[in-house]
């Protein structure tokens, strides 16, 4: 089979382009530098050059592909232009499908973030849960229009589906989209000492190899216009770190800091961006994120996918042997 992938320099997306390469696919993946490209260095990938913005890239990109992998996006906690998230995120997408139209492909699929489904309630979030709460930032409003745009065009008879993976972790590149890995990272070094607010709010944290299989899944069985989130196991941030501390033996002191104390940073993190041009850690806006439980219900995607759980045990255990082996890159 052969597929285009964009964002095949994320963190997913490289391991998706590798994983289906690995399994004899043919694998086309989008890709903006050549510093980029180069974890994708693969007989079976063909790398294109080009972005959302390059229609005709897009068209030539899905000539004769089964199917398409769209993950590229702009998840940036903050940018210095806001429009970015609706022009990449929004006007991207709907690029996407417009050359995959034109050049009638198959099937695609369209990574989105459990972050659309908004935070739960007295039980997990399911895909047919409406969303209770205000969006928290651009990413997650440009994001949740975009999978409107998606059934849309399932409405009009296109087979496309949407995956929504959660907290993910595990082996790949150290970059912005593997922050849970880099977490992790930091505290086996003793670089991080806090659990935000009490430390039971409740999040849900996904192993890198999960979210592939699904992201395969969606593309063999998943329906047209349907969601599917592609989640693990749901835990506290105290249950989180205390396993790491149990799998590593490191016991390095966490302290708790109050959500508000968090925000009172961010807003002196914001003020400090615009006096001297430079991004901000963390915005307000992501904080607020912290006061609300995050807890997943995968049972859809593995009712109709197929789709397994590793649990945080077994999928931390494999992410600090990996660390500690030295096998990671940034």
């Amino acid at each position: 089979m052969k597929y285009f992938i964009t964002g095949a320099t994320g963190f997913i997306g490289a391991n998706l382009a590798h994983r289906l390469a690995d399994s004899g696919h043919q694998v086309k993946a989008l890709v903006r530098t050549r510093r980029k490209a180069s974890m994708l260095q693969h007989q079976n990938i063909e790398l294109v050059y080009g972005t959302l913005d390059e229609k005709q890239v897009l068209k030539e990109a899905m000539q004769e592909v089964d199917g398409v992998f769209h993950l590229a996006a702009y998840a940036k906690p903050w940018a210095k232009d806001p429009t970015l998230y609706n022009r990449i995120n929004l006007v991207g997408t709907i690029h996407v499908l417009e050359a995959a139209r034109e050049m009638q492909v198959r099937k695609i699929v369209f990574t989105s973030t459990a972050g659309t489904l908004g935070p739960s309630g007295e039980r997990p979030v399911t895909e047919d849960m409406p969303r209770w709460h205000n969006f928290f930032n651009e990413y997650e409003s440009t994001k949740f229009m975009a999978e409107k745009t998606v059934k849309d065009y399932a409405l009009k008879g296109m087979n496309v589906c949407i995956v929504h993976p959660s907290r993910v972790y595990g082996p790949g590149e150290l970059s912005k989209s593997n922050s849970v890995t880099i977490m992790v990272k930091n505290f086996l070094e003793g670089l991080w000492r806090i659990i935000p607010g009490n430390g039971q709010k409740m999040g849900n944290y996904v192993f890198i190899d999960d979210v592939i299989d699904g992201h395969i899944g969606a593309m063999k069985v998943g329906h047209p216009g349907e969601q599917y989130i592609l989640g693990g196991e749901n835990a506290s941030y105290s249950h989180f770190f205390s396993t790491i501390r149990r799998l590593s033996g490191k016991k390095h002191r966490l302290i708790k800091i109050p959500v508000a104390a968090l925000m009172a940073f961010t807003w002196i993190q914001m003020i400090l961006a615009r006096m001297i041009n430079r991004p901000p850690l963390l915005p307000p806006k992501w904080v607020r994120k912290y006061m609300f439980n995050w807890e997943l219900d995968s049972a859809k995607a593995q009712k109709e996918l197929n789709y397994k759980i590793t649990p945080l045990n077994d999928g931390l255990l494999h992410t600090i042997h990996w660390l500690e082996n030295g096998s990671h890159y940034e």
